[in-house]
């Protein structure tokens, strides 16, 4: 019986060479795509046993990605593989359902393993990843009980954010997300408050750091 596999990756070379690579398992059908509109519409249609989606896709992070797959297919399994590596990431990724969290530089028979690990609740975690998790709380490990700084914000303050992280102005972001300019800074004084954080350069970080945006 053979296993379909979703790789959702917006960079073409990362996507053709996992799609590449996993072809090689006689019993995985191996499918990709570019945006997180076009794996909605494949998981719809197809319900792929497992998909792998990097930790930002179209602008959207990989919390709420996994969230709508969950919502849509429920028995589908969301491995995210990502260049970073970050507790508070991991942990809400965990908490949004993923199956597995695999870092690019892994050994190939790591994503694998994550794909091969089987249905359910448990988690995949890479060596690395699943050492942060345990570091502080081992009783906690599988993320359930863990409340993190990504999972304080809702979809829509995770989208400003990740605007204000890529330099756009309160009145850019108000025109891209089609709402008040006021309605933009009542947006990022929330954000502020939950996360304890009170300047751009500051917020920025945070939004790298935790997948929200990547480095230019």
């Amino acid at each position: 019986m053979s296993l379909t596999i979703l790789i959702a990756d917006d960079h073409e070379l990362i996507r053709k060479s996992v799609a590449a690579l996993l072809s090689y398992e006689s019993d995985f059908e191996v499918l990709d795509c570019a945006s997180a509109r076009r794996v909605m519409k494949l998981v719809d249609r197809r319900r792929p046993e497992v998909v792998i989606v990097d930790v930002t896709l179209s602008g959207v992070d990989a919390i709420e990605t996994t969230r709508r797959i969950k919502a849509l297919s429920p028995g589908t399994r969301v491995i995210v593989l990502s260049n970073y590596l970050d507790e508070l990431l991991v942990r809400g990724l965990i908490e949004a359902g993923i199956g597995g969290y695999v870092l690019k530089s892994d050994p190939a028979r790591d994503l694998i393993e994550a794909i091969r690990s089987g249905a359910g609740t448990e988690v995949y975690l890479s060596q690395e990843a699943a050492a942060i998790v345990k570091k502080d709380n081992p009783a906690n490990a599988n993320g359930v009980q863990c409340r993190t700084s990504r999972s304080l914000l809702s979809p829509r303050q995770r989208e400003v954010l990740r605007l204000i992280a890529e330099g756009y102005s309160s009145k850019n972001i108000a025109a891209r997300l089609g709402i008040s300019e006021s309605t933009v800074k009542s947006h990022r004084k929330n954000i502020m408050d939950k996360l304890g954080i009170h300047d751009r350069v500051a917020l920025t970080r945070h939004a790298i750091r935790i997948g929200l945006t990547q480095p230019k």
